[in-house]
């Protein structure tokens, strides 16, 4: 059921016709024949919305107004009038009515009125939540507008105060890092470090001896005593990143810290403690895992003593474009230059798609808008321009790239496309940046990021240039990327 709604009239037929409309709409619906009726009803259910026919003396609209909000300060009443009450109405309007309907009322209009009381109450609650959440807590790092965000914040405001082991859930790309870099600023141990741990991303072998630390000659290359992480991260928050990743022998250890505080460095006889808070995040389902065995279940209780779920961006599309002029702003402080704004198209646009990276996609796609972008607005073209990643040519729609079944790192195809036009026109700026459509300070930010100099490029023997890789980036995607544009 939608909200609870009061019906105030005296003619019983009328009235009967407003409250079957609005059950058929979905709301529930409460009816008093008088404004005595309705403000005794309002003392005992307090009603966000009340529909009023003031055309009639049993209905005070000016007193049914002062007293309802004396009641509940953020009700909201509708007026009902006719030409003859019409002063009355006009008075409840000034002294705070949401709405003036005139008679006779239509179904339409009387459901699409209330609708819009409604969704301008929503927006009004979310702004004073994240208001009241950015006046308690530090989540100035955290764009959100849309409720299912909001609650999320409103849950990790108030146990960051509280020394449990929390889990973050989330698809990639949904902001977990932010969010658990957040509950650490605004837990008690914010004085202390944050220690982000991807354990994805060190090899099984070796994950033991980094959470926990080795000591000397504990195996081959143990020349001298090392803590770990788990060290140094004593006094603040150790964020361990898809902790799915485990092995199970590093997750038995893990669990025994976690309840008992303590646990052996590699090669110790001895234990060690260390007071630290454990955030831990994934995009896995850890309890298809747990059935599978491949994660321990008593593990994934003991984190999850208190699980937040960050929604996918396409599940909250009222986060959407704020996020955009966030980064925006961001781009712009980078390249110290003025960025194109978001028109009307480009706004429909980006709330359409699925995002399926969540985030992290969209900040790439608006970075990349901004590169390609010629005007002072991003349209829905500086976007498509490549998406799929278009081959430039003299026709820029003659031939697309077509996305491979392993993917394609972004950045590295940014990188690849500014290297290329580095190399042929001589690492010329002015030049290169005219093949690229941009502009000198942009690109020059650019060369920077990328690290692409032209003594870089002339260490390389044959004169060419290259950009510095990651050494996670896969080669076959620079290559397939750029095959497919020669």
């Amino acid at each position: 059921m939608e909200t609870s709604t009061l019906v105030v009239c005296p003619d019983a037929s009328e009235r009967a016709n407003y409250s079957d409309w609005l059950r058929h709409a979905g709301y529930r619906v409460f009816e008093a024949a008088s404004s005595a009726d309705a403000i005794a009803q309002h003392r005992k259910v307090s009603f966000p919305l009340t529909v009023a026919d003031v055309g009639s003396p049993a209905v005070d609209g000016l007193a049914l107004i002062q007293a309802v909000r004396t009641i509940n300060p953020t009700a909201e009443l509708l007026m009902l009038s006719s030409a003859d009450s019409l002063a009355a109405a006009v008075a409840a309007m000034k002294a705070g009515a949401a709405d003036l309907l005139m008679k006779p009322v239509e179904r339409e209009a009387l459901i699409a009125c209330i609708r819009k009381i409604r969704i301008c109450d929503v927006m009004q609650e979310n702004r004073r939540l994240r208001d009241e959440l950015h006046r308690r807590y530090d989540f100035s790092h955290i764009i959100a507008h849309s409720p299912q965000m909001l609650r999320v914040l409103s849950v990790a405001g108030r146990v960051a105060q509280r020394n449990m082991t929390v889990l973050i859930t989330g698809e990639s790309g949904t902001g977990k890092e932010l969010l658990a870099r957040a509950i650490h600023v605004n837990s008690r141990c914010a004085r202390g470090p944050l220690v982000p741990v991807n354990c994805a991303a060190i090899p099984e072998s070796l994950i033991e001896s980094e959470l926990f630390g080795y000591r000397r000659g504990a195996f081959t290359g143990a020349h001298a005593d090392k803590p770990g992480l788990i060290a140094t991260a004593d006094g603040g928050t150790l964020f361990l990143d898809e902790v799915a990743e485990i092995p199970l022998a590093t997750q038995a250890k893990l669990l025994r810290f976690l309840e008992e505080g303590t646990y052996f460095a590699v090669g110790s006889p001895w234990p060690s403690t260390a007071e630290v808070r454990v955030i831990a995040a994934t995009n896995a389902p850890l309890l298809e895992r747990t059935e599978l065995g491949t994660f321990r279940r008593d593990l994934y209780y003991r984190l999850a003593v208190l699980p937040l779920h960050i929604p996918p961006l396409r599940e909250r599309p009222q986060d959407i474009v704020p996020l955009a002029h966030h980064f925006l702003r961001q781009i712009g402080s980078e390249v110290g230059k003025e960025v194109p704004g978001l028109s009307h198209e480009v706004v429909r646009y980006l709330t359409s798609r699925s995002w399926r990276g969540n985030v992290r996609e969209l900040r790439n796609a608006i970075e990349r808008a901004v590169i390609v972008s010629e005007g002072n607005l991003l349209t829905s073209a500086d976007f498509r321009v490549l998406e799929p990643y278009a081959v430039f040519g003299t026709n820029r729609n003659a031939s697309i790239f077509r996305l491979p079944d392993e993917g394609v790192d972004l950045t590295a195809l940014n990188r690849s496309l500014i290297a290329e036009a580095l190399d042929r026109t001589g690492y010329n700026v002015s030049a290169a940046a005219r093949l690229l459509g941009l502009n000198r300070p942009t690109l020059r930010y650019r060369m920077k990021k990328y690290r692409l100099t032209k003594q870089a490029a002339e260490s390389n023997g044959n004169g060419k240039a290259h950009a510095t890789r990651d050494r996670t980036t896969p080669d076959k995607t620079l290559h397939h990327a750029e095959g497919q544009r020669h």
